[in-house]
């Protein structure tokens, strides 16, 4: 008889899965930059806690859960998914380019954060607006009130624009941008870069490369 491929007879929690590789950890969430290399599986691993993923390409992978058959899922470019913890499951990724996602884990203090009135101070939350005669783009994906809203941002060479936080910030796309905290200036232009914005704070997120640079911001924490 053939082994099970998606064997969850050993489980690990999400941390210590070696394709999840764990960039921010607060008293308010955990986000990890998730990256399967083509046709390759994980460990079976174990959600603890409800997240929010992004999803950055075109992905087509198999998921299997502890005790259910396999699941296929497609996803598109900018996908995001929200869901309750208690998962534990195999990935695997069915095409032959890397599927890369971020994961939001949203930790039981995330009840005590606001969302900032505004995300981007004296801008629309969402649509085209001009910084120094150049647009910025700003299309909303996902938005649930109790938890976090995303938005993608396209920003042209050498523009910059305002964000509030509390924020997570990322590039899952190789552009050369960088993100000015008040605590430091992060280079977001690798897929595992991701910044952190402080509830009240206010940030510059910058094009540094040759073209429009994408970013994604993941808004966190309750509206009111």
């Amino acid at each position: 008889m053939d082994e099970n491929p998606y064997s969850c007879e050993h489980v690990v929690p999400i941390e210590e899965e070696p394709r999840h590789h764990l960039v921010i950890a607060n008293e308010f969430v955990r986000a990890f930059a998730v990256e399967i290399a083509p046709h390759e599986r994980t460990l079976c691993h174990h959600h603890a806690h409800d997240y929010l993923m992004y999803v950055a390409g075109i992905a087509d992978i198999v998921s299997a859960p502890q005790g259910r058959d396999p699941e296929t899922r497609l996803y598109k470019d900018q996908e995001c998914a929200i869901a309750p913890g208690g998962l534990t499951h195999v990935v695997e990724n069915l095409r032959d380019t890397p599927f890369r996602n971020i994961v939001v884990e949203f930790l039981p203090e995330p009840n005590n954060l606001r969302r900032a009135a505004a995300l981007w101070p004296g801008r629309p939350d969402e649509g085209a607006f001009e910084i120094g005669g150049k647009l910025v783009r700003v299309r909303q994906l996902f938005n649930d009130a109790t938890t976090a809203a995303v938005c993608a941002v396209s920003i042209t060479r050498g523009r910059e624009i305002k964000i509030c936080g509390p924020a997570i910030v990322a590039s899952p796309y190789d552009y050369k941008l960088e993100i000015e905290t008040a605590h430091a200036v992060i280079n977001l232009s690798a897929f595992r870069n991701l910044a952190w914005l402080d509830p009240g704070s206010e940030s510059v997120l910058r094009n540094l490369g040759a073209a429009v640079g994408r970013a994604v911001v993941f808004q966190l924490g309750s509206i009111g």
